[in-house]
Order: C-alpha cells, then sequence, then structure tokens
C-alpha cells in the first residue's frame, strides 16, 4: 500500500525545551548494492535531511511506571550523559565489565535536519551515563544494540546516505564488533548497508527481532523489525527483514501488525517498537499516531505477542481517559535484567519528549514484582505520575 515519509528537524525551543519542523521526503531512485567493509571510524556525509521522530508540546512530563518511594522507583527527565549530550532512543546491554550497563543513542550536531550523531556511554545505574565514543558522528541516529555470545556486539541504526534536493535519504545500517575494547574504539569488524526494500526514501529505527549468531558474521541470520515510507505524505508503516550472512537482505511489510494498530484506532504513523519478555510472554511497546500531522495524538502502545488468547492492546500513557495529564511521547526502550545485587529484576523505560519544560529523554527504573503474570504486565505501565 502506498505509505509516506515522516521526517523532522530538531531546534531549540522557545521555553528551553527541542523543537521541530517537519519536512516531506520525495521518492528517489535507490542506489547500487552496498558492500561489506572491514573498518575503523571514518568521515561520513552530513546529509540535509530529517530523523524519523516525533513532536509535541508538552506541559507535564509523565513516569510510565508504578508509584513508590525513592528506594522503588527512580527517574531522570531531560536526561543527558556528562557531557551534556542528549541520550535519544537509548538503548541498553549489560556491561560485561562490573555490574553496569552500555548504552547507545543519538544526539544533535548541529541545526541541520540530519545533523545527529550516534554515541555509546557507560553507566552503573542505568540513569546516570558517561560518553565513551562516537560510532557515528554525520547522520547516525536511533541506535540499538544486541550483545553476542563470546562478547562481541551488534550495532544497527538508521543512517542519512545522501541529500536529493534538498532531502535526507536513510538507510540501515548493521555493524559487527569483535568485542567490548574494539566497540569502545569503534572498530568494527564488518558492517553493512543495508538495500532499500520497502521505500526509496528512508527505512529506519531498526530493532533486533532475532539473532542467531553461529559462530561469525558470514554464518549469522539477524531479523529486524524496522520503520518505511514512500510517497512523502508523513505516514510510517512496520516492516521485518532478515539479514542472511551479512550480505543477503531481504524484507517484508508487517501488514497484521499495521492492521493491528489501525484497529486499535491509530491509522496513521506507526514508528520505533521495543520488545521485551515479562510474564511468561512477549510484549512490543511501540509508537503510534492517531491523526496523522498531529502530534499531540502520540501515543505508546502496548502489544502482547504472545499466542492466543492475547490481551486487547492497551494504551500505556497519552492523554486518553483514565491518564488525563500523560503527554504525547515516543522513542520507546524497555529491558528487564537482574538489579545485580540478588533482588528483584529491574523495569527500565527510556523514552523522549519533544517539546515543554520537560523535553527531552526521561529515564525510569522499577523493581519488576517477582511472579508478575501476563495479565499483570499492562498495569506496570498504565499508572502514571509527575516525575519528581
Amino acid at each position: 500500500m502506498p505509505v509516506a515519509a515522516r521526517v523532522h528537524v530538531f531546534r531549540p525551543a522557545a521555553r528551553g525545551g527541542v523543537g521541530a519542523a517537519e519536512g516531506l521526503a520525495r521518492r528517489l531512485t535507490p542506489t547500487g548494492p552496498p558492500v561489506i567493509v572491514p573498518g575503523v571510524a571514518r568521515p561520513r556525509l552530513r546529509a540535509a535531511g530529517a530523523v524519523a521522530l516525533l513532536v509535541v508540546l508538552v506541559a507535564v512530563l509523565v513516569v510510565l511506571l508504578p508509584r513508590g518511594g525513592d528506594d522503588e522507583r527512580r527517574t531522570r527527565t531531560g536526561a543527558t550523559d556528562g557531557a551534556g549530550h542528549q541520550l535519544t532512543g537509548l538503548s541498553v546491554v549489560p556491561d560485561p565489565e562490573g555490574d553496569g550497563w552500555l548504552g547507545v543513542s543519538h544526539r544533535p550536531t548541529g541545526r541541520g535536519p540530519a545533523d545527529f550523531a550516534v554515541g555509546l556511554a557507560t553507566s552503573k545505574d542505568l540513569l546516570h551515563w558517561t560518553p565513551v565514543a562516537e560510532l557515528d558522528a554525520d547522520g547516525g541516529n536511533m541506535p540499538v544494540l544486541h550483545a553476542l555470545p563470546g562478547g562481541g556486539y551488534l550495532l544497527a541504526y538508521e543512517d542519512y546516505v545522501r541529500v536529493d534536493d534538498g532531502n535526507a535519504i536513510s538507510r540501515i545500517r548493521v555493524r559487527a564488533y569483535a568485542d567490548r575494547a574494539r566497540l569502545l574504539r569503534n572498530t568494527w569488524a564488518v558492517q553493512r548497508e543495508l538495500p532499500a526494500t520497502l521505500s526509496d526514501n528512508n527505512e529506519g529505527t531498526p530493532s533486533f527481532e532475532r539473532v542467531d549468531w553461529n559462530g561469525s558474521a558470514g554464518a549469522s541470520t539477524i531479523t529486524l523489525r524496522f520503520h518505511y515510507n514512500a510517497d512523502a505524505k508523513g505516514v510510517d508503516r512496520q516492516g521485518i527483514g532478515t539479514l542472511r550472512g551479512f550480505r543477503d537482505w531481504t524484507a517484508r511489510r508487517d501488514e497484521a501488525l499495521d492492521e493491528t494498530l489501525t484497529r486499535a484506532g491509530f491509522p496513521a504513523s506507526h514508528g520505533r517498537r521495543s520488545t521485551f519478555r515479562a510474564g511468561g510472554r512477549p510484549w512490543m511497546l511501540i509508537e503510534v499516531q492517531r491523526r496523522p500531522g498531529d502530534f499531540s495524538t502520540w501515543r505508546l502502545v502496548l502489544l502482547d505477542r504472545g499466542p492466543a488468547p492475547r490481551a486487547e492492546p492497551t494504551v500505556v500513557c497519552g492523554g486518553d481517559a483514565g491518564v488525563p495529564t500523560a503527554p504525547s511521547v515516543g522513542v520507546p526502550w524497555v529491558q528487564i535484567a537482574p538489579d545485580g545485587e540478588g533482588g528483584p529484576d529491574l523495569l527500565f523505560l527510556s523514552a523522549f519528549v519533544f517539546d515543554g519544560p520537560s523535553a527531552g529523554t526521561f529515564l525510569a527504573r522499577s523493581p519488576l514484582p517477582r511472579g508478575v503474570a501476563a495479565d499483570q504486565v499492562a498495569g506496570l505501565f498504565q499508572r502514571c505520575a509527575p516525575a519528581r
């Protein structure tokens, strides 16, 4: 079906937050097939395009986690790293050195629509981050990190690769790093720019659905989810693809997922998603839009991805009845992990608010109740409270 691009430009907002202006990408002819390249960090094209993000005006920031004391619930609003960089789209994995975390995110590097950089940071508590490396200095955004058996890492992100008539064209880039030390030096073993399959304009916001590493990049099978657009009308749809041996890429539209979200009352754009397991079932938290062009209608929706019977899609926060103070938010990431001290598992959430006094990344961590049942998972996100 015809789909469309949504691209946004981050600029300082009048009230000290992060504002945005939307542009439209035009249909373009894709370039030739990408190749596998060994490499170290190298200069990249500074494209004039736009990153696919959601723009809203927000007056009150909320935390999408149950209420609790400071020892039970910890949050940060407008979160930045130790150098003051935004932590947009923060995706985390356990750090094998110590009891901390590795995280990748993107930040603006200028006023241009595609002036972004992907950075790597470390943390001991998931809330305070120290920058340690820059992984793509020009045009990279929406990164996700995946830890491999044996100590290696996969990185996937949306990357602006060229400019056509003032429009930035994005593709998905995937890299493999042999170990933590090489990740911190940004020396990858292999990388691949995935060819356009569903859109001549933009394909991005990747997330790892499944990774079968099988000992090497050449033997691996990697399944990615992503969004795509085509007709420059501002509507994003969901895709899923498989990269075999870091060479062969095939992809298809996930029409069933888009139909589920549309039936749930969100016929406009469907964007970044995060998958996790809780209550013995797989779940997806995804950003969705109720009306095209209306940035106040972005919501986070929780989907039960387990076998039937499935719970209905649930709006977990976003200004609907029952959560009247919740803002429009997007760019979700969820991580379930041990707390490192023998206590309950942790539920970690990052998301992004795009304007207003609480603009920027918000981070929250909370104990995950032991023995949580599948029918209780939505409740972990359902209660909203202003961050303190």
